[in-house]
């Protein structure tokens, strides 16, 4: 009886992980509109690169972050391109920012936010945790 208790466990838990993924696919049918329309080419860890329109992180057109002990945002508009490392232990992720003035700026980033966007063939949702490089196209 145990034996088949388990079994059925571990097929409802399957099925029910299966509708998870659905449910993240449908989501994308409404992604956030920003309020200034950006575009960026975005560069995952595969290495796979989409070329992304109506950019945003959370539907905002600004990045957000920790540095020491402060909270900080960055403007899209003084971007020119980001580099992501990759997870630590605390879900963050550290990103260099190269700004059109030339300065460099650093700071962390929560790892299951998302960045959005629509490209040629339809809506575009990545977590921060998942990307390798932004560069902003003009």
């Amino acid at each position: 009886m145990k034996r088949h208790s388990a079994l059925f466990l571990f097929l409802l838990g399957a099925v029910l992980l299966g509708m998870g993924t659905r449910g993240d696919i449908e989501s994308l049918k409404d992604i956030p509109i920003p309020e200034k329309r950006f575009k960026a080419e975005v560069t995952d860890t595969d290495g796979v690169k989409t070329l992304v329109d109506y950019f945003s992180w959370e539907g905002q057109v600004y990045f957000a972050g920790y540095r020491g002990k402060g909270v900080y945002t960055l403007s899209f508009e003084k971007v020119k391109s980001v580099e992501f490392g990759p997870k630590d232990k605390d879900n963050k992720v550290a990103a260099r920012f190269y700004l059109k003035n030339g300065d460099i700026f650093e700071m962390k980033m929560d790892a299951d936010k998302f960045f959005y966007g629509k490209t040629a063939i339809g809506n575009f949702r990545i977590q921060v945790g998942n990307t390798k490089y932004i560069q902003f196209v003009m």
